[in-house]
C-alpha cells in the first residue's frame, strides 16, 4: 500500500513535508528582493573642472522576516576623473553595515569627490547590497542598483 500511496498521493498529508515547509510546519519563504534600496545625493550636483565632493546617501530596508548580515559595495567607471577621495584614484568602496534586524531601516553616507579634471555630464555608479551568512565572507544574496550623479 506504501507503494500505491507514494504514486497516487494519499488523502493525509501530514506524512510528506510540502516544498518550503519547515520541519515545524511553519511556512519559509525566500524573497527574490531582500532589501529595498533607495539612493540620493547630497547636494545634489558634482561642480565641473574643481575639487568639490557630495555625499551619495544610501538607504537600505531590510524586507525578510529575519535579521540579515548586511554590506554595501558602490563602483564608479574607471575611465572618468571621479572617485572615492580627493584624489579620485579609488574606484570602488565597500562599507560593512552589520546586522539588520526585519524591517529596519539603515542610512550609509559615501563621500564622492571630482577634481579640476572632471568633465561635465551624468556618470553612473552600481550599488550592490549584500546578505552574508555567518561572517562577511560568505554571501546568501545580493541586490544591485544604478545610480547617477550629475557634475555640471
Amino acid at each position: 500500500m506504501g507503494l500505491w500511496d507514494s504514486i497516487f498521493g494519499s488523502g493525509s498529508e501530514n506524512t510528506e513535508r510540502k516544498a518550503g515547509t519547515s520541519a515545524s510546519g511553519d511556512e519559509t519563504k525566500i524573497l527574490a528582493k531582500p532589501f529595498k534600496i533607495t539612493t540620493g545625493f547630497h547636494p545634489l550636483r558634482l561642480g565641473a573642472n574643481k575639487r568639490n565632493s557630495v555625499n551619495l546617501l544610501v538607504r537600505i530596508t531590510n524586507l525578510t522576516p529575519d535579521p540579515q548580515l548586511v554590506s554595501l559595495d558602490v563602483a564608479l567607471p574607471r575611465a572618468h576623473m571621479l572617485g572615492f577621495e580627493s584624489t579620485c584614484i579609488n574606484k570602488t568602496v565597500e562599507k560593512r553595515i552589520g546586522n539588520l534586524r526585519a524591517g529596519e531601516t539603515t542610512e550609509v553616507a559615501i563621500p564622492l569627490w571630482a577634481n579640476n579634471q572632471t568633465r561635465s555630464g551624468n556618470y553612473g555608479m552600481e550599488v550592490t547590497v549584500f546578505a552574508h551568512y555567518q561572517n562577511y565572507n560568505k554571501v546568501l544574496n545580493y541586490m544591485k542598483k544604478a545610480a547617477a550623479v550629475r557634475v555640471v
